[in-house]
């Protein structure tokens, strides 16, 4: 099997969401999402690497009010890219449970 295989197909989708880790955040646009993960441009400046656990905060960028809160690992660390797995099956998009 590939090692960029995924269990589920990942759809192209644009958003903000901002990672949160211990005492850091950083804001990135959503590059891809899957029911398992999702794909980030990476941020400037961005220091995680792969295994780190964080918790990934989904905006709707049209309606203002409550954030989705995802809880995640960091899967991959590109130049260019980031990618998360989620710690439970989420929907495309995430939504507040």
């Amino acid at each position: 099997m590939d090692a960029n295989a995924r269990w589920t197909d990942r759809v192209p989708f644009a958003a903000k969401v901002m990672v949160l880790r211990d005492d850091e955040a950083w804001v990135g646009e959503v590059t891809d999402l899957s029911e398992g993960g999702c794909g980030l441009f990476r941020p400037i400046d961005c220091t995680l690497e792969v295994a780190q656990i964080v918790r990934l905060v989904f905006f709707d960028e049209i309606q203002p009010g409550p954030a989705v809160v995802v809880d995640a690992r960091v899967a991959r660390v590109e130049d260019g890219s980031l990618g998360f797995e989620y710690h439970e099956t989420q929907s495309v998009p995430p939504v507040r449970r």
